[in-house]
């Protein structure tokens, strides 16, 4: 089974209003688990269960927890595409309930349908986690194209450089700080030595 990933990138840009992140705490007035449910119902190998859907509660939501669902509800809407059909239910629920949850913690949803970069990625992170192939593509070009949009494996990266920054310049303060007291005991040691 294969995707157009271009095609797909263009369902994201054209995300209707509805399934868009909102500015405000009222959550745009979408019944998010009811959209979940949907999704399940026409794109899924089965139905989920009560207890899986209350996941999706937006209502009760916090803050972080609040990013991680508008990005539910707009690849609800990118995977209610036909592209989808048949996808295996326990992937499409850890992709909606893990995956998503992380990539919310480092880019803003609404990125998701702007920046075409973020869309692309959007689009191959969820091809990948429900094991279908963009057209054209063996696995190994799109892991490799995946990895190099992949926005949590980037500040993974970004947050080790600059804790290597910090380590190379933590050494050069404390480097500084033995040269200044060498000298100092030198200066003392040559007034010790003037003085006798």
């Amino acid at each position: 089974m294969t995707a157009d990933v271009e095609r797909l990138k263009d369902r994201l840009a054209s995300t209707p209003a509805v399934f868009r992140p909102v500015t405000d705490a009222s959550g745009g007035g979408m019944q998010l688990h009811a959209v979940v449910a949907d999704l399940f119902r026409d794109r899924s190998t089965r139905r989920l269960e009560p207890a899986e859907l209350a996941v999706f509660q937006i209502e009760v939501a916090s803050a972080a927890k609040r990013k991680h669902l508008e990005l539910v509800a707009v690849t609800c809407w990118l995977v209610h595409d036909s592209a989808f059909q048949g996808a295996d239910a326990g992937a499409l629920h850890r992709l909606l309930s893990n995956r998503l949850a992380l990539l919310a913690d480092h880019v803003k949803p609404q990125l998701f349908i702007e920046d075409a970069e973020r869309r692309e990625e959007l689009v191959r992170t969820c091809l990948a986690e429900l094991g279908i192939l963009p057209a054209g593509e063996t696995k190994e070009v799109a892991e490799d194209r995946l990895a190099s949009l992949d926005s949590i494996r980037q500040s993974a990266l970004l947050a080790a450089a600059r804790a290597r920054e910090q380590k190379r310049a933590e050494r050069r303060a404390e480097l500084e700080r033995v040269r200044k007291q060498e000298e100092e005991e030198r200066r003392q040691a040559a007034r010790t030595t003037f003085e006798d």
